[in-house]
């Protein structure tokens, strides 16, 4: 095989995964199939990489204890060494998901040992204040099973436990229960899915890092370990709970790990596999989306998208701010749903409204918040999460309290990526936000069920859809507005049915409110 700047290249027929090192440092591990009309097979660098590839390394390619490729290789302009290091200089490295991370391997003992002193507390509350008991598992559970530490190429720590409930809407409950418990110590609690939490939180050398909390369960005979296995395994594997050495703790496991280990990784878990993937079939996935929903559909997706169109510079403001400007109220709160990279939301913050953005990505938006901080502009930042309607609900009651009497809902080529129920959470945030009197302004990307296909074959990032412009005019209606201007909406309609892609745009008007007063105190 031969290593450059485009990627790996393997002969034809190859297959089977690996990991890169660079300099020694584990960077990246990827899997190969064989291409269906034979010859070489190329797998190109994560895009996420490509700002690191610049100068020289010692790149070594392997598979299990086989060497496939050693050598010097030149990148980019060729100077100096090639250095995998984040701002803080922590070591990093890109996951089977094509996302940032910064493992084990090359962080200092103090992060590892703060991880395990809060998952001692973690374990401790929900046994003490919601009467679960957790044990470590999955990447957890493997590395103490194999050396009584955490594995190097893993980046956090993992928890399970067994719930006795007896349906989906009750582990959920019991879930909630246990993140409030976990906020009541302080600790920030992120909801992914109706079995499924992360406490995250800043390690001692700058980074962030995380710890996962699963539900697990029986239906029948049946575990459910997440949305990654489900399989007939006995009770007897799991309690009563024993105890596994991890970085000199003693920690909660289950009572068979060999048994819970080969469900979750195959009978060859004993063999290290960085690129290895859990791949369960839709009778699973889909199963379990239809009891916990989830809160994080596509988000790696969308966040790997905006990374990479960020990585090499900052995009430039959208024409469809000046087109919004032109229009906006001058004190109008303006709350751009949708945000991206936020330089909408700065550009308006830059000519004198307040704006807030807000985001799905828990990342894309930080240049931006840093560069409005620097500069005093009146924008903020912060994540919204449109299939969480707790989150939503939240969310516009907060803004709907702001300090001003006018209000703006601006969002661009947001609605054609939403699954129904997060376009009816959209507007249903919108409702809120605009109760008080404002406007709302859309831009929107029409294209066809096979054009939609097409761009995210290209383009990548989350799914794209038809959206029929009446449709969302149907649903400004129905929220309690009245639209009051439309630009290239036949267009946009004819694109859905077939036409060429097409961008449109919409604004639309909610009343001022002026009297407040409730029914019972209109009656008096």
């Amino acid at each position: 095989m031969q290593v450059d700047g485009a990627g790996l290249h393997f002969p034809a027929g190859h297959e089977g995964s690996g990991d890169v090192l660079f300099d020694g440092h584990h960077a990246w591990s990827y899997t190969v199939t064989p291409r269906e009309a034979g010859g070489e097979v190329q797998v190109s660098w994560p895009v996420r990489m490509r700002q690191w590839l610049d100068g020289a390394s010692a790149v070594v390619v392997r598979e299990g204890e086989t060497e496939l490729f050693s050598g010097e290789v030149v990148f980019g302009s060729g100077e100096g060494r090639v250095a995998f290091l984040d701002k803080s200089g922590i070591p990093v490295m890109i996951d089977k998901w094509g996302l940032l991370q910064r493992p084990f391997s090359g962080r200092d003992a103090s992060v590892v040992e703060q991880m395990v002193d809060i998952t001692d507390q973690i374990l401790d509350v929900m046994r003490t204040e919601c009467g679960v008991e957790g044990w470590i598992a999955f990447g957890t559970l493997l590395g103490a099973a194999r050396e009584g530490a955490v594995i190097g190429h893993d980046s956090d720590i993992d928890l399970a436990y067994l719930s006795d409930r007896e349906t989906p809407a009750e582990m959920t409950r019991e879930l909630f229960e246990v993140a409030r418990a976990l906020r009541r110590h302080g600790m920030k609690v992120v909801s992914k899915s109706g079995a499924f939490i992360t406490v995250v939180f800043t390690s001692p050398d700058g980074g962030q890092s995380s710890i996962d909390v699963y539900t697990c369960f029986y239906v029948g005979a049946d575990l459910y370990e997440t949305a990654t296995v489900r399989r007939a395994v006995p009770r007897s594997a799991i309690l009563p709970l024993t105890e596994l050495e991890f970085e000199g703790r003693m920690l909660p496991a289950p009572a068979d790990p060999d048994t819970m280990l080969a469900v979750s990784y195959g009978p060859g878990w004993r063999v290290p596999d960085p690129s290895f993937k859990h791949d369960p079939g839709p009778e699973v996935t889909e199963r379990f989306d239809g009891w916990f929903s989830s809160v994080m559909r596509q988000r790696r997706d969308w966040e790997r998208f905006l990374a990479e169109e960020s990585s090499d510079e900052t995009p430039p403001p959208s024409d469809f701010v000046g087109w919004a400007g032109e229009r906006l109220a001058p004190a109008a709160y303006v709350v751009d749903v949708g945000t991206g990279n936020g330089q909408d939301a700065l550009t308006l913050a830059t000519q004198g409204w307040r704006v807030l953005g807000l985001d799905y990505s828990r990342q894309s938006w930080r240049i931006a918040a840093r560069t409005a901080r620097r500069s005093d502009l009146p924008a903020r930042f912060e994540q919204v999460n449109l299939y969480d309607l707790r989150d939503v609900l939240t969310r516009g009651a907060l803004v709907s309290r702001e300090a001003s009497a006018l209000k703006a809902v601006y969002c661009r080529e947001l609605l054609e990526t939403l699954d129904p129920d997060g376009l009816s959470a959209f507007w249903s945030l919108t409702a809120m936000v605009l109760s008080g009197g404002g406007s709302l302004y859309v831009e929107s990307l029409a294209l066809s069920r096979t054009d939609a296909i097409e761009l995210h074959r290209v383009r990548g990032g989350g799914r794209v859809r038809p959206l029929d412009p009446r449709t969302v005019e149907d649903a400004v209606v129905a929220a309690g507005g009245r639209v009051v201007e439309r630009e290239n909406v036949v267009a946009g309609t004819a694109a859905v049915a077939g036409g060429a892609r097409t961008r449109w745009r919409l604004h639309a008007q909610w009343p001022v409110v002026t009297d407040r007063s409730t029914p019972e105190e209109e009656l008096e």
